[in-house]
């Protein structure tokens, strides 16, 4: 079962004290998607666990486990999260300030994985990683280790037609890379509100919680 990321934006009237609502999510939304990576960073969630505790690669430090929903939130908020009531887990809330903050490109990981046949050759070819799944199963699926897979990309040996072949694979990436378009798209969004709204990055925060 896959993991999916709700989330709302709030900006603080100062003069009040109040939070509100800025209707933005949906954008935000578009360049977020289901990126365990960045789950992983924002909350822990599915941290180093795919599908059925995959394993993915080493676990990320996250900003912050779970903090809850905040006393102070905006009533939509509050709504939203009655809406979906036990089916949502894992609330909680970081302002732009500590998103900003964030060491994005300091911090690097290790990431697993395994490619099929053609995906692999292409890395081998481009050094890119396009695909690769948690794990994978089935009564014509092989898993070989990267020296047979080579073997089998440069025809050193007859691969069986058959066959659907897989190799696992270990990777490096720092945090920024793995969550590439929370932090080209979703911080600058951000910081235009703070523009927009005459505000500090401390006005701005982000709420959020998932559903499985």
């Amino acid at each position: 079962m896959g993991c999916d990321i709700y989330l709302m934006v709030e900006v603080r009237d100062k003069r009040i004290d109040q939070w509100k609502e800025y209707d933005i999510a949906d954008e935000l939304l578009k360049f977020i998607g289901r990126n365990y990576n960045l789950f992983s960073i924002l909350a822990g969630v599915r941290n180093g666990k795919g599908f059925a505790n995959a394993d993915t690669g080493d676990a990320f430090i996250p900003i912050d486990t779970p903090r809850g929903v905040p006393k102070n939130a905006s009533e939509n908020y509050i709504a939203y999260v009655e809406y979906w009531g036990l089916d949502g887990h894992s609330h909680s809330f970081l302002d732009l300030a500590e998103l900003k903050k964030y060491d994005w490109h300091g911090q690097k990981n290790k990431h697993r994985g395994f490619m099929s046949q053609k995906d692999y050759a292409g890395y081998k070819r481009t050094g890119r990683i396009v695909r690769y799944v948690a794990n994978v199963s089935g009564a014509n699926v092989k898993k070989v280790s990267n020296e047979a897979m080579n073997a089998l990309i440069s025809n050193k040996v007859i691969p069986d037609k058959e066959v659907f072949y897989y190799t696992l694979m270990e990777w490096e990436e720092s945090y920024y890379e793995s969550a590439m378009s929370f932090v080209e798209k979703v911080l600058p969004a951000l910081e235009k509100i703070v523009n927009d709204c005459n505000c500090e990055d401390e006005d701005v925060r982000l709420l959020f919680f998932f559903c499985d």
